[in-house]
């Protein structure tokens, strides 16, 4: 007799024995015990997660009856795909209008022994638009005997017109942990003997796929040990060695540059990919993270106890935000080292980076502190000069606190006019300035009247005029510039410009476009 692959011998057979997708079984059950099952049911789910058996098992119950005395000969029919009444269709090959009119066809006929006649479709997405609008009639009314049990991995490519005329179900991805119960209850059938660690990398291996995990250990019980050890399922798969690893984290851990070049050396000649070593390496420290933040006992770490004592060992080595910016690393690496060209010298400059990430987080807190924030560099403010004028005030707060020179030459309002004279783009703005007051490298300028028109124009030119002053006296310069423009009898200019400046509606603006409140102007009342 042939051998029979594991994802199928042990594939499951009732609602009872279903891993990973019990909520849905024990609707499914209920339904049929209260007899308030659709005609029509979407299963929708990644590989490898029971869909295709879910219809099997709801297949064979709806047509269960203790009247039949071929009972158990349909239910082994069922689940072999090859029974009259339960009729299995593959949507990848039976995807045309013509398939579609001769199931419409079959769904006539009344069922030869059993209560329901019941179309499964496997892979429906990949029915042509035409097949689907020629089920949608059927579908939608179709004959009291008939059901339809729809499959899918894509359900986005399944039409909204289908989707709204089937009861549809979402099968998630099944946990690292019931994959590893499940791979112990046949590693027990089957006598084998497996290392805690082989058992937990095969379920992280299968991704939520219970099929592609006993893929897996199909592959790893091929050789016909009766034991498998850690070391033989690496180079069975081609793993990267859990010692070599972690000997490099170790390394990074403790910054030791020449122990992490031989350990990443190490895993790259035993013939492991530069990008498959970062993603190990990545995912070694997101479990340090993990371990660190939430302890080692928490259900988020899928690892075994060796595995989970050395991951609290290295997570106690280094803090979050270094283990953040590893992972960010190795994954941004990961993706380039693919592309080829310089691959290894950028993969041991990755391993360096990691080595060195505590002086790179501390030269960058260093940098952080002493480094102004953009925002503020770009924040203007206004500023009321005194009572009895309307301001139009633009001021950058104080440059940080940084050391600045003395100028070079003497300073003085005449110097200064003949400069902003002669810079082009100025020479007409400095006929509407007038001095008001230099504070050793403060200069405080007014608007005069004739410029009331220009202000907001003179007022943009202020860092202008700075950069033109220290390039011909030398030193830092700070400049305000200040409009003479008489108050009116409108409300303080204080008061309004607070007014303004809390408003939700103008700092809604602000935000939008990165605005600044130059002027407040008072309109006239309306006359009534």
């Amino acid at each position: 007799m042939s051998y029979t692959v594991l994802a199928r011998r042990y594939r499951s057979t009732s609602f009872d024995t279903i891993v990973g997708q019990e909520p849905i079984a024990r609707t499914l059950k209920n339904a049929i015990e209260s007899d308030r099952t659709a005609h029509a049911y979407l299963f929708c789910g990644t590989r490898g997660v029971g869909k295709t058996s879910m219809a099997r098992i709801f297949a064979r119950e709806l047509n269960r009856s203790h009247e039949l005395q071929e009972e158990n000969k349909i239910g082994e029919a069922v689940f072999r795909g090859n029974d009259l009444d339960v009729i299995e269709i593959d949507g990848a090959s039976n995807r045309g209008v013509q398939e579609a009119r001769d199931l419409i066809a079959s769904a006539g006929l009344a069922p030869s022994r059993c209560k329901y006649r019941i179309f499964i479709i496997d892979e429906v997405h990949m029915l042509t638009t035409p097949a689907f609008n020629a089920l949608l009639k059927t579908m939608e009314e179709p004959p009291s005997h008939v059901k339809f049990i729809l499959c899918t991995t894509e359900p986005h490519k399944v039409p909204s017109t289908i989707q709204s005329r089937c009861q549809k179900f979402d099968f998630k991805a099944i946990t690292t942990s019931k994959i590893i119960d499940h791979l112990k209850f046949i590693l027990q059938k089957e006598k084998i003997n497996a290392d805690d660690e082989v058992i937990a990398e095969v379920a992280m291996l299968g991704n939520g796929s219970m099929r592609d995990a006993l893929s897996i250990l199909d592959r790893l019980l091929a050789g016909g040990s009766t034991t498998i050890k850690l070391e033989e399922m690496e180079d069975l798969l081609g793993l990267p060695s859990q010692t070599a690893m972690y000997q490099l984290c170790t390394a990074v851990a403790h910054s030791k540059l020449q122990d992490a070049f031989l350990s990443s050396d190490a895993l790259i000649s035993s013939g492991i990919s530069l990008d498959r070593v970062l993603e190990v390496l990545a995912m070694s420290f997101r479990n340090a993270l993990i371990g660190k933040v939430c302890g080692a006992d928490t259900p988020m770490l899928e690892l075994s106890d060796g595995a989970r004592e050395i991951i609290t060992t290295i997570g106690n080595q280094l803090n979050e935000s270094q283990l953040t910016y590893m992972i960010a690393l190795c994954d941004a690496t990961s993706r380039q080292v693919r592309r080829g060209g310089t691959g290894r010298a950028l993969f041991d400059a990755t391993i360096a980076r990691l080595c060195m990430s505590s002086s790179i987080a501390q030269a960058g807190n260093i940098l952080f502190s002493n480094e102004p924030s953009a925002r503020n560099k770009k924040k203007r403010i206004t500023t009321n000069s005194s009572p009895s004028t309307k301001p139009v005030v633009v001021t950058p707060k104080q440059a940080e606190k940084a050391v600045t020179s003395i100028p070079s030459k003497e300073v003085n309002w005449e110097s200064i006019r003949t400069c902003i004279a002669r810079t082009p783009g100025l020479k007409r703005i400095v006929t509407y300035l007038e001095f008001s007051k230099l504070d050793g490298q403060k200069l405080t300028l007014e608007i005069s009247v004739d410029g009331t028109d220009s202000v907001n124009y003179i007022l943009a030119q202020r860092q202008r005029i700075e950069q033109t002053l220290a390039q011909e006296f030398g030193g830092t310069f700070t400049v305000v510039i200040v409009s003479k423009q008489q108050a009116t009898s409108a409300p303080s200019v204080t008061d309004s410009f607070d007014a303004v400046k809390n408003d939700e509606l103008v700092q809604t603006a602000r935000g939008l476009f990165e605005g600044t409140i130059v002027q407040v102007i008072a309109t006239p009342p309306e006359d009534t």
